[in-house]
């Protein structure tokens, strides 16, 4: 019997049902902010690292890809677990080896040290927001998913806020290395909260009553996933909202303000914070609007237009304003990130017996996307250092080259979703 074949007879206004969730959410919500913490730190230690580690501009790309490759390989693994075995029990072991790839790194002092640092970081947070977002899909009704998703990713942008201006002040107080070693304490104890606290779902839902999938039945599952029409167009989608924005604040907007604007740490630090706080308002109104308007397609094509005219205005303006650049960045911080309208559309598509699958299998695009961009946006700053050089400022072209690349990467995604993605409301 699969779940689909389950009735589901949750009292979601119950007291039980009310407590269990509200514990729920706030450990997962922490979880999702010291992950985002941790994942974001790389956009103001760039130029420390440059310094002080001595990492080229490829190297850099490495590092910060490295930690979203490992998200990206535990994606679909992490969604046979939820479907099997509950978000509680994978999220916090999982969890468990994050603090160890989190440690390594805070305390590396080489190329290879930080980057497998990274990539097992990636490896133990990777299952930290799909779980959340499976747990909401199971604990609210339907019709909350949407807006609920976008909360969640709204809050997880207090971490990106806090690693910008004020993880530049903890830099100065305790060193880069105590304050990183901080939030991966956090994301231990984050972790034992998972496990003892919360539960995968509310009395008399339908996974409650589940009879587990056989192997092959899981295989069948994920085939019938990547055969649905849309799911072209979804990964389209999931590929260039989130690896655009973080290639510019999560690695090469320090630099960039350094090498062509003449902007110190401090002041990288306020635009990086401002950028995050409006990507906080972005991502709810995505949800929102997705929810509000009755379907998530029209956010998707309108948000990734308007990165797309971002990311083109800075591509073609040679010598932009100080004032002119950081108005544009403002506004793709608002719009660049718009995946709780993605995810709406996929959660749409398939019923709670391929729930975790199916979120994840959409999920996973996210991370290849980072993890394919930020290398490959080292190398193409890389192209432009001089020969024999490991720390030299880059040239302004060697920007506008990067901006050219992510505008084509959001014009090959945003096309493929307008092409793929249909929408049907459930």
């Amino acid at each position: 019997m699969s779940t689909s074949a389950v009735a589901t007879s949750v009292d979601y206004d119950s007291p039980a049902v009310r407590r269990g969730r509200l514990w729920l959410f706030v450990i997962a919500a922490a979880c999702f902010i010291l992950c985002q913490f941790t994942r974001s730190v790389t956009g103001v230690l760039g130029p420390t690292l440059r310094t002080e580690i001595g990492l080229s501009a490829e190297q850099l790309g490495t590092v910060t890809g490295a930690f979203f490759w490992g998200i990206a390989l535990m994606q679909i693994p992490s969604g046979i677990l939820f479907d099997r075995y509950g978000p509680r029990l994978t999220v916090a072991l999982t969890l468990f080896v994050g603090v160890a790839g989190g440690l390594l790194f805070a305390f590396g002092t080489s190329f290879e040290e930080l980057t497998a640092g990274m990539f097992v970081l990636g490896l133990g947070t990777s299952a930290v927001f799909m779980g959340a977002i499976v747990l909401i899909a199971r604990w609210w009704p339907p019709k909350r998913f949407a807006t609920l998703s976008a909360t969640m990713m709204s809050l997880g942008y207090v971490g990106n806020l806090s690693a910008t201006e004020p993880f530049v002040w903890i830099m100065g107080w305790i060193g880069w290395r105590w304050g990183f070693s901080a939030a991966v304490l956090g994301l231990l104890v984050s972790a034992a909260l998972m496990l003892l606290v919360v539960r995968d779902a509310p009395a008399g839902s339908a996974w409650t009553r589940r009879e587990p999938e056989s192997l092959m039945s899981v295989v069948r599952g994920l085939g019938e996933i990547f055969r649905h029409p849309a799911m072209p167009g979804l990964i389209g989608a999931a590929l260039i909202g989130y690896s655009t924005n973080f290639a510019i604040r999560g690695l090469w907007l320090g630099l960039y303000m350094i090498d062509i604007h003449g902007l110190g740490t401090p002041a990288t630090g306020r635009l990086l914070f401002a950028m995050a706080a409006l990507g906080t308002i972005g991502i709810f109104l995505a949800g929102w609007l997705a929810a509000r308007l009755g379907s998530p397609r029209p956010v998707v094509l309108c948000f990734a237009g308007i990165s797309l005219a971002c990311m083109t205005t800075l591509a073609s303006w040679s010598d932009i304003p100080t004032e002119a650049l950081i108005a544009v960045l403002l506004v793709f911080g608002l719009f660049s990130n718009f995946f709780p309208a993605i995810i709406e559309h996929g959660r749409s598509l398939f019923d709670d017996r391929l729930r975790g699958r199916s979120l994840t299998s959409i999920n996973v695009w996210v991370f290849v996307g980072v993890g394919i961009t930020q290398p490959v946006s080292g190398f193409i700053m890389e192209s432009f250092v001089p020969a024999g050089a490991t720390s030299a400022a880059l040239p302004e072209h060697a920007y506008r080259a990067l901006f050219t690349y992510l505008a084509v990467v959001v014009l090959a995604g945003a096309a493929a979703y307008a092409l793929f993605a249909r929408y049907r409301r459930s």
